[in-house]
């Protein structure tokens, strides 16, 4: 039995002999020439700019929709959605309490109020249950998001969003490749948002995003949100005409033609990473006590992050899940193959929605006719439940195209996991002894709402 590096042992990988991340996206001599092919022209703007042109086209028939919008990032495609959705001021729209903020943010761009659900404690997406519990006279929506590269429950939300009459926004920042029931994710749901940024599934190189939809109505409101509220017609004089208030959301047409180049081959790069995380699984799942990512029937996951949930009782041990779950993450950094948190806490505990900090002077949560909301955290148990047993592979700012075209890591992790499994009563030792917080101690009272002055050096004033 091998002595773990956290005591003194040799660690399982040496980070000298190779990185354990690989430079993504992967650029190719077809990307690059793509890109030349925009720098010869000598034409970098414009909505219809035939690579953006091109672009929307060949997305709208990869992903089977009517209508596609290149955008200038994966929160400008989410305000857009909302948008088209026709959500108005004061409005609510729910959305999962374990997300990145922009999920929440695009609803309070278009001057909405985000109301959180909690989540489903085997698949981590927005539960429909907690949905309804959460729907009132000023509901118009619910944002589903696909997390960490699996579909949300989509037809138990239609039930929920029929029954009420609301608009389902689909965030497939996570998913792109991912299917469910047969239909691509971005596909899923009334209206959609994806983040194209270089550690996503599908990315360009640099900021970008993606919006979908079936519906004209909702096509042609998100149009003039991404240029400005105006209605700029191909091959016509530009009127200078603004319907709407917009936004400068477009994208720019060299990262419209890398993207172009890119999504010819997600399909392959979806099987790999979809291997790799599977044969990950199968192994974990032999380790008592190691639960690997649930995937329901008829839905396929893409590991843009891969959760696992750690139970100190299965695995025979008398600790709490907490403590495991932090000795398991000490253990694993020794051994120079990482674990990380994906967000320390429910999104609702952030310090803008404890102190309602929006537009200022309360907006949206002020203005006249809305719900009174509060935001606490203690609300969604299952949230702090699966921030506190859970951990996500690989190190902060990383995701799955990192480490899930690499059959070699997923064995260096399995061979990781084994030898602390090797060594459990030990590790269950230091997890009894260690000091010990749970993750959102972040949120203390002494820290909420205090704003972080940062000095300027005399080089960054300039």
């Amino acid at each position: 039995m091998s002595k773990l590096a956290l005591f003194g042992g040799t660690p399982v990988f040496n980070p000298a002999a190779r990185p354990l991340e690989d430079r993504w996206p992967e650029s190719s001599p077809e990307d690059m020439a793509a890109v030349e092919r925009v720098f010869a022209s000598g034409e970098f703007l414009g909505i219809h700019h035939p690579e953006i042109e091109a672009l929307e086209k060949e997305l709208a028939e990869y992903f089977g929709v009517d209508y596609v919008l290149a955008m200038g990032s994966g929160t400008a495609s989410l305000h857009a959605a909302v948008a088209a959705a026709g959500v108005k001021p004061g409005d609510e729209v729910i959305v999962p309490a374990l997300t990145f903020l922009a999920s929440a943010s695009a609803i309070l761009h278009h001057v909405c109020i985000p109301v959180f659900a909690d989540i489903d404690p085997i698949t981590f997406n927005i539960d429909p249950k907690s949905v309804e519990s959460k729907i009132t006279n000023r509901t118009r929506a619910i944002m589903a998001v696909d997390l960490h590269g699996l579909p949300a429950d989509y037809e138990a939300l239609r039930k929920v969003a029929d029954k009420h009459n609301l608009v389902i926004i689909e965030d497939a920042a996570h998913a792109m490749g991912a299917t469910y029931k047969g239909k691509k994710a971005g596909a899923l749901a009334d209206v959609a948002g994806t983040s194209l940024m270089p550690v996503k599934q599908l990315a360009t190189c640099g900021e970008g995003g993606i919006f979908f939809t079936d519906r004209p109505d909702f096509y042609n409101r998100a149009s003039m949100v991404r240029s400005f509220g105006e209605v700029i017609q191909k091959d016509k004089p530009r009127a200078y005409n603004a319907f709407t208030l917009g936004w400068n959301y477009r994208i720019n047409p060299i990262m419209a033609a890398y993207l172009r180049s890119q999504v010819k081959r997600l399909d392959h790069y979806t099987e790999l990473f979809t291997s790799n995380g599977n044969y990950l699984s199968e192994g974990l799942r032999k380790l008592p006590g190691l639960i690997p990512p649930f995937i329901p029937e008829g839905s396929t996951h893409v590991y843009h992050m891969y959760r696992m949930t750690f139970d100190p009782a299965a695995a025979g041990l008398d600790i709490s899940a907490g403590r495991f779950a932090r000795a398991v993450e000490d253990a694993m950094a020794a051994e120079k193959l990482p674990l990380r948190l994906y967000q320390n806490a429910p999104i609702p505990g952030q310090a803008m929605f404890r102190t309602k900090e929006g537009f200022g002077d309360g907006v949206p949560w002020s203005l006249p006719g809305t719900n009174e909301i509060n935001y606490d955290i203690e609300d969604y148990p299952v949230t702090l439940q699966v921030l506190e047993t859970t951990r996500c592979l690989g190190k902060n700012g990383s995701a799955g195209p990192f480490y899930f075209r690499n059959r070699e890591t997923m064995d260096l992790y399995l061979e990781a996991f084994n030898k602390i499994w090797d060594n459990l009563d030990e590790l269950a030792s230091y997890a009894q002894q260690m000091a010990y917080e749970v993750p959102w101690t972040i949120l203390a009272p002494s820290t909420r709402g205090n704003w972080v002055v940062v000095t300027p050096t005399k080089q960054e004033e300039d």
